[in-house]
């Protein structure tokens, strides 16, 4: 399977990015990002040199500086691929609401343009999306919190272009609660938190998981699920809807 993955340095998306290296059954990963990895990620099996972006013989990377418009190239690179995990996401902290619904709405969207004016994927081995959206997404849009809003509207999005598909696209859409750096990669936190949110991590972290487990994901569960996600194991467990909130995904992990 050959997966293209945005948002590979955010806390979730390097998690996932780890998740799909270790893979056996993952041939090939797609980072589509602005910039290469910096040089303090660490991963499974790869290679690093100081200064230097990490390498993995399974990873390449696709630089692409505007994620509202894809160059031929890159579109058929895109077309390439079994599946995307989205994990490209930013907090609504300091952020406009248009520049926020950019990002979390208008980059996916420009996305789904491409898998559409594509056209890939069939009915009997479908294009996949995974789209890691969040806690409290709201799905009629009329939220007066500014992160489910939106979030609720971009899901609202892929949902809509897979049922037009005519089965050619699949979707998976991911509602994870409260979530931090790896534990196994110590150098993550203190490049993916300030220290506020190191500290918030610190004093949240243990008690959530005692108190309110089916409220908090590690990364490494995250990145199971959405690579399972990737190839389709929990279609036929969602009914209805795609969306997955953080206690269903737990459970269903269980099986794994």
């Amino acid at each position: 399977m050959k997966v293209l993955l945005t948002g590979a340095t955010g806390v979730a998306g390097l998690g996932i990015l780890r998740s799909l290296l270790a893979d056996n059954g993952v041939s090939q990963v797609t980072y589509l990002g602005r910039r290469p990895l910096p040089p303090w990620v660490v991963l499974p099996g790869g290679t690093s040199t100081d200064g230097a972006s990490p390498t993995h013989p399974k990873l390449s990377t696709i630089e692409h500086k505007d994620f509202l418009t894809y160059p031929p190239a890159i579109q058929e690179t895109i077309a390439e691929h079994d599946a995307c995990i989205w994990a490209l996401g930013i907090s609504t902290v300091g952020m406009s609401e248009a520049q926020y619904t950019e990002i979390t709405f208008g980059y996916l969207n420009a996305f789904l343009d491409v898998l559409r004016n594509k056209a890939v994927g069939t009915a009997g081995s479908p294009f996949r999306v995974v789209f890691i959206s969040g806690k409290g997404a709201d799905s009629t849009e009329k939220s007066r919190i500014l992160f489910e809003r939106v979030k609720g509207r971009a899901e609202n999005s892929l949902i809509k272009t897979v049922e037009e598909s005519s089965g050619r696209l699949g979707a998976s859409i991911l509602r994870p609660g409260y979530f931090f750096p790896s534990k196994a990669y110590p150098q993550d936190a203190p490049n993916q938190r300030d220290l506020t949110l190191r500290v918030v991590d610190k004093l949240l972290g243990a008690p959530l998981s005692i108190f309110y487990p089916a409220g908090v994901i590690s990364v490494e569960e995250m990145g199971q699920f959405a690579l399972e996600a990737a190839r389709g194991k929990w279609e036929a467990k969602s009914g209805p809807s795609p969306i997955f909130e953080n206690a269903e995904m737990k459970n269903l992990l269980k099986s794994v």
